[in-house]
């Protein structure tokens, strides 16, 4: 420690010990060419707010897809709080027949209604 109590010595290591940046260092960033015409929409997860988003009727697999969703976090869930009795065949078949149910019922609202109200 110098006199002055700061932690700096007389010798400065870091910068003999330095080395410049090479090419290989520098990460090079390709902008994205916009001007291309061909390609369509927006995909899942980008962002493109001069597109517009419209509301569409659910598919089979998409109700599918969400069913299984609840069912498993349902199951999670349950684990978390009631403990490995919400294994038991009763209650796998009451959580079963509940999802099932909900799934068919907003599906038939959600099937049934007008996506442009």
């Amino acid at each position: 420690m110098v006199a002055d109590g700061s932690d700096q010595t007389e010798e400065d290591d870091f910068v003999d010990a330095y080395e410049y940046a090479t090419e290989a260092d520098v990460i090079q960033v390709e902008e994205p060419d916009t001007a291309d015409p061909s390609e369509e929409g927006a995909v899942a997860g980008s962002f493109a707010p001069d597109l517009d988003v419209k509301p569409q009727t659910p598919t089979p697999e998409n109700v599918l897809f969400v069913a299984v969703g609840v069912y498993v976090a349902t199951l999670a869930i349950g684990q978390m709080f009631v403990g490995p009795v919400i294994y038991a065949p009763e209650t796998l078949a009451a959580i079963t027949a509940a999802v099932a149910v909900g799934t068919a019922v907003c599906y038939g609202i959600f099937s049934r209604t007008d996506p442009d109200t």
